[in-house]
């Protein structure tokens, strides 16, 4: 069953550079004790997958400000997004003990 995590209306900042995260969602992945980047692999609607870097500011920052880059703009681009546009993330469980996101 998938599992929407949020949906976000995309700023000029999130087509040009990278996508900030709703920080409500930073619990939503798991980073490891002492990590501040993770990948995360997410499929498209055409079942093209995407490799995003979440990554969060370092030394316990109080604001940790969650941001996509790695192959962010390539998918913004490919796409045709645009600020304005609206992007939807979500997850489910796959076999095992793995999870699928989904964009």
């Amino acid at each position: 069953m998938e599992q929407h995590l949020f949906t976000k209306l995309l700023s000029p900042v999130d087509t040009t550079h990278r996508l900030t995260v709703p920080m409500a969602n930073l619990g939503d992945f798991e980073f490891q004790t002492g990590q501040h980047a993770i990948n995360i692999e997410a499929t498209d609607t055409i079942e093209k997958q995407w490799i995003f870097k979440l990554s969060i500011r370092r030394n316990n920052n109080p604001n940790p400000r969650p941001v996509f880059t790695g192959q962010w703009t390539q998918f913004v681009k490919e796409k045709g997004l645009k600020a304005g546009d609206r992007i939807v993330f979500s997850r489910q469980q796959a076999e095992g003990d793995g999870v699928q996101y989904r964009i």
